[in-house]
């Protein structure tokens, strides 16, 4: 059976995928919402150059979004944007766009390789894989990794991902919460821009401007950022909300 491997970018799926070896008949599956930090990128093109295994990225695209791609293309179109309740992002930029590349290739039945470790028994328990011809696979579990193992894992390479974990996936996800928002905003401040931008087009020409995270925009939460004189350490921060990717 074909096996599907998904690749989110950070160091815990990728070692799941360098102890799963895949060969030229399994897909190792990144899909690319376009708002991830430029070291992940950096970290998925190293981790392609040192360990010789492809990448296959996909990416949301739209039809009354022409000339776009990801987070850009889906904002362009629909007439609200993502929040916490209404997570269209992941179900889309994410679930939907694997779909649609593995279809486009052929792949309808498959084991799906899940990078959950096994101090994330909560994380399976929740998991909502519930479709036909898709079979879930928890390697990392299986093997007892823990996130400490995969910290000291990547102290071994000669590569690793230079970011803080907080920092991984959409760079200024609203479930991130606002005080890891903040946090973030103090040392990256120019990954704001395009957050801004969503929210400023969404509301154009309308009285109640729409936001990602209720009563807040994020040029306010960029102002609040360059206001704080404390700078915080972003390693231990974890997001307020998880937004698992874990289905097709």
């Amino acid at each position: 059976m074909k096996r599907v491997i998904n690749f989110s970018g950070g160091k815990t799926s990728a070692l799941m995928t360098i102890l799963l070896n895949p060969t030229d008949e399994d897909i190792v599956l990144f899909t690319d919402t376009l708002r991830e930090h430029q070291k992940t990128y950096k970290f998925i093109d190293d981790f392609e150059k040192y360990e010789g295994i492809k990448v296959h990225r996909a990416y949301y695209t739209h039809q009354r979004a022409p000339g776009l791609q990801g987070f850009d293309a889906l904002t362009k179109w629909k007439t609200y944007l993502p929040n916490r309740v209404r997570r269209i992002c992941t179900e889309e930029l994410k679930i939907v766009t694997a779909k649609r590349y593995l279809r486009n290739l052929g792949v309808r039945k498959f084991e799906n390789f899940i990078g959950f470790r096994a101090d994330e028994m909560h994380r399976v328990e929740r998991s909502s894989q519930r479709y036909v011809n898709v079979f879930p696979k928890y390697p990392l579990v299986e093997k007892g990794i823990t996130k400490e193992m995969v910290n000291q894992y990547w102290l071994t390479k000669p590569y690793t991902l230079e970011i803080p974990s907080i920092l991984g996936n959409c760079d200024l996800c609203f479930l991130k919460g606002k005080d890891n928002i903040i946090k973030i905003l103090q040392m990256y401040p120019e990954l704001a821009e395009p957050w801004i931008r969503d929210e400023e087009n969404a509301g154009a020409g309308r009285t109640n401007k729409p936001t990602f995270i209720k009563d807040i925009s994020y040029k306010e939460l960029l102002h609040i950022a360059q206001s704080q004189k404390t700078l915080f350490d972003l390693d231990d921060a974890l997001p307020a909300y998880n937004c698992s990717y874990t289905s097709f």
